[in-house]
């Protein structure tokens, strides 16, 4: 993975967050923005009359009942997780802002606020004592190294109370004597409800189910848990008796990345669901809207407006570059291409892009957007765009609509949302399990309601279920990309109507069924395969054999996108130090074979999408460069195409009049070499610069 440091970061994001344009043409009003979705992370006040919860980013109190919104915290950070101590004075909450987390307590009668602890791990849920002398918090490193911590509350070294490997911790609740903690913890395939006695720290197991549960919450009462179950694309609210026992089923309703918050009366609950709040009454199960706005005030901006002379234009169309252009942009759309002067207004900046190349903004149809400050980076490159093929629906949404709105730097985003994966399912914190073909149409348009642009189905969910899935995405207007080949081979994907398959995991397509991966380890059994990583050791496939010339043929005749995230399959030299020679050497044989086969599909006519899987789309795009694929077709699978695939080319992906003024300005050619795409001077988003070299 090709990251930047966090403090790197952080300025960078702090240069783009300014305009970049000087003068007076540049600098319009503050502006304001009203809020009413992006709710995450609810609490309730000791006296049940406020709600805190994190909107977009930041940390808000409402009223219960609803209405507008307090701001409690600022800045250029992601806030979550907020907290109540038992008295109501002080809230606690999660703060990220590029150097790591900071468990951050406010006194909400002053406003001020200062940092408990710090850590270089993500922090979530956190929740005093209910004598408010400590703090219990999740601190995750990874997916599966998520763990509950406790700190003093005046602070202080943080002990661990859970400790298990590769396991996930994510949701607890404290007994109201703080004697015990029940946990939602697994690893694949669910989480399970665990009684764990805090003096002692032993555990005891009260649920055992292939399914997710987690949002625990304990009854002031001491009597009853209560917490959120997921399967077959609907969430329950669950509650059963806090020694175990038989659970109550309270509410149901299509999957939403649902949260749940206790009130004190012990009647009443808040639900936040598809990023909005309503009351949930534990008796009857029903619920009512909890309505807010949140009013965000926002710096100002620059004009939407420039004009770019002496442009070498290379526009993506297919078309041959065009020499000393005049672009014109205005309000945030390409007005005019041409040959000529400059007919700029008064107080429009100009740019001459004299011995320069102009062309349309980069798109990584692979990036994973779960981290806010990684917006600035991927501008800086030049990246104005990106396919997120997999990330936490509520907080995918809340980062799309806050880049969206101008809260932070970053691209547009198009979101799959979660995997759509099978029980036991691979990656639990960012997926959503289904097993049911029945279910797919409910799962699908709850999706498409909290505003996905595609899908992505996953390598533990069966055939039919898959397909089911495709032909629910098709008649809402949803295209599908696949990360399969374990329980799914790609021509049986293909044959459903799959619209695009990621890597190059070919394994069920060509390897025999005792070579083939069952998905059982985080390395798709590595006895199995040399290179954990690589997943399939393709010294057992010929890239030129007949049966790779077939499957090539069938991605063509389907229309698939691939996007075969090449460069981070690459073996150099760093890593003879963490395997053994004969897998080094395995390795290296096929990534070879990989290469070749992504020059064959080329060539042949697959639709090439540049991705990363969270690497450099700079390396991808040489790694193309290195097994021949021209450099026309290069540009175009990191521009113009994944704007095709998600049918949205007449909004963005080229340089031409009335599409949106996404752009670079590089110093070089990179049609004749490649390597000039990372000498990028200005990049433009939307008509502004967002990075000037």
């Amino acid at each position: 993975m090709s990251r930047i440091g966090a403090s790197s970061l952080v300025l960078l994001a702090l240069a783009i967050a300014q305009p970049q344009t000087p003068g007076a043409y540049a600098q319009q009003a503050s502006r304001a923005v009203a809020v009413t979705d992006g709710a995450a992370d609810p609490a309730v006040s000791p006296d049940g009359a406020q709600i805190a919860l994190s909107i977009l980013g930041k940390i808000w109190i409402v009223p219960a009942a609803g209405g507008d919104a307090r701001q409690v915290s600022s800045g250029f950070s992601w806030d979550t997780h907020p907290a109540w101590s038992p008295d109501g004075q002080f809230l606690i909450y999660a703060h990220e802002d590029g150097y790591g987390s900071d468990l951050v307590i406010t006194n909400l009668a002053t406003g001020t606020s200062a940092a408990l602890y710090h850590t270089d791990k993500s922090i979530g849920q956190s929740a005093f004592t209910p004598k408010g002398d400590e703090i219990y918090f999740v601190a995750q490193t990874e997916q599966l190294d998520a763990h509950v911590m406790h700190v003093p509350v005046d602070g202080g070294e943080a002990k661990a109370v859970t400790e298990a490997h590769d396991w996930h911790e994510w949701s607890f609740a404290l007994s109201p004597d703080a004697q015990h903690l029940v946990l939602a913890s697994g690893r694949y395939g669910g989480a399970n409800l665990y009684r764990v006695d805090l003096p002692g720290r032993q555990a005891a197991r009260l649920t055992d189910t292939p399914r997710n549960q987690f949002a625990v919450s304990w009854s002031g009462d001491g009597k009853t848990i209560y917490y959120i179950e997921s399967v077959n694309a609907t969430d329950s609210v669950m509650a059963m008796p806090a020694a175990g026992g038989v659970p109550r089923r309270i509410f149901s309703s299509p999957y939403d990345d649902k949260e749940l918050a206790l009130a004190p009366d012990g009647k009443t609950a808040v639900l936040c669901a598809g990023r909005k709040l309503y009351r949930l009454d534990l008796a009857s199960g029903a619920t009512a809207p909890i309505p807010f706005t949140a009013h965000f005030e926002l710096p100002p901006q620059s004009a939407p407006d420039m004009v770019i002379t002496h442009a070498r234009v290379w526009d993506g169309t297919g078309s041959a570059p065009l020499g000393d252009r005049t672009i014109v942009i205005r309000g945030g759309t390409v007005a005019s291409i041409g040959a000529g002067a400059p007919n700029a207004a008064a107080g429009v900046p100009v740019i001459d892009a004299h011995g320069r190349t102009v062309m349309p903004a980069l798109m990584d149809n692979h990036y994973h957007f779960w981290d806010y400050a990684q917006g600035p980076m991927l501008l800086s490159r030049g990246i104005v765009n990106i396919r997120d093929p997999g990330a936490p629906l509520s907080l995918s949404m809340s980062f799309k609509e806050a880049i969206a709105l101008g809260l932070f730097p970053g691209p547009h985003i198009y979101s799959a949302g979660p995997l759509i994966d099978g029980l036991g399912d691979y990656h639990p914190l960012v997926d959503v399990m289904i097993d049911d073909t029945a279910q797919a149409a409910t799962l699908v348009r709850s999706l498409k309601a909290q505003g996905v642009d595609l899908l992505k189905v996953y390598f533990m969910l069966e055939p039919d279920v898959l397909c089911a899935v495709v032909r629910e995405a098709h008649k809402v207007g949803l295209r599908v990309t696949g990360h399969i080949g374990v329980h799914t081979s790609w021509g049986r994907a293909m044959e459903c109507g799959i619209d695009g398959l990621n890597h190059i995991r070919v394994w069920a397509d060509f390897l025999p069924a005792s070579e083939q991966p069952q998905g059982e380890n985080e390395s798709l059994d590595d006895d199995k395969n040399p290179i954990p990583r690589m997943q399939a050791d393709w010294r057992e496939i010929d890239p030129d054999s007949p049966r790779v010339a077939a499957l090539i043929q069938k991605m063509v005749t389907t229309h698939v996108g691939f996007d075969p995230t090449l460069s981070i399959q690459q073996i150099t030299d760093d890593m003879r130090k963490t395997v053994g020679l004969d897998q080094f050497v395995a390795a290296q044989q096929s990534y070879k074979r990989m290469g070749r086969f992504v020059a064959l599909a080329q060539q042949k006519g697959v639709f090439l999408l540049a991705g990363t899987d969270d690497g450099s789309l700079f390396d991808e795009l040489d790694a193309y460069d290195s097994v021949g694929v021209p450099n026309a077709a290069i540009l175009q699978a990191a521009t113009v195409n994944g704007a095709k695939w998600l049918g949205k080319d007449a909004e963005f992906g080229t340089l031409a009049v009335g599409r949106r003024a996404d752009l670079i300005i590089v110093d070089g050619d990179p049609l004749k070499t490649i390597g000039d795409i990372r000498k990028i001077d200005i990049v433009v988003k939307d008509g502004r610069i967002v990075f000037r070299k």
